[in-house]
């Protein structure tokens, strides 16, 4: 599957993200999703962590080799879960990719934006934003007010101002 990923079309491979998500969220009929919940039960342990001096740049990775998400503790939980879900992407979207070569592997950034022209990072953000915000359950609710639906997703107001504009 990665290898078609990387060299299928970007809508291929979005389309791709969303499927598996929307696969990964089927048990889960109400918000919040237990984003924590799911990447530890698709075999990458999750660890909350301060990364000392790195701690003001960083807001997660993945070690491939150890199998384990390494999140910052200090940033709060709608953070916190983006990050999870992020990183989650890329060790089921990416895994095999990172492996053969680290180097092309970026850390996630804290509070600027990764390379938004990256088409692993574009897929690892849409595969996040579609498991924390399922367009089935995000639908029903468009009325409401997006800090209300940011709420109640557990998500950040930008995660949802995003995902609202590109639920079909």
């Amino acid at each position: 599957m990665t290898a078609l990923l990387t060299e299928a079309p970007r809508y291929a491979r979005k389309s791709a993200a969303e499927d598996l998500a929307d696969k990964l969220t089927t048990p889960f009929s109400v918000p919040p999703i237990p984003v924590l919940e799911i990447a530890e039960t698709h075999g990458v342990d999750v660890v909350f962590t301060d990364f000392g001096a790195h701690s003001e740049n960083v807001a997660g990775f993945c070690d491939f080799r150890a199998e384990k998400l390494y999140v910052n503790a200090d940033d709060g939980l709608a953070r916190q879960g983006f990050t999870i879900a992020h990183e989650l992407g890329h060790w089921l979207l990416h895994r095999s990719i990172f492996e053969k070569d680290p180097e092309r592997y970026p850390v996630l950034p804290r509070f600027q934006n990764p390379n938004r022209f990256d088409p692993l990072e574009q897929e690892a953000n849409h595969f996040a934003a579609c498991l924390l915000v399922p367009s089935r359950l995000v639908r029903p609710l468009r009325g409401a007010g997006v800090s209300v639906l940011a709420d109640i997703f557990g998500v950040s107001r930008t995660m949802m101002e995003f995902r609202l504009k590109n639920v079909g």
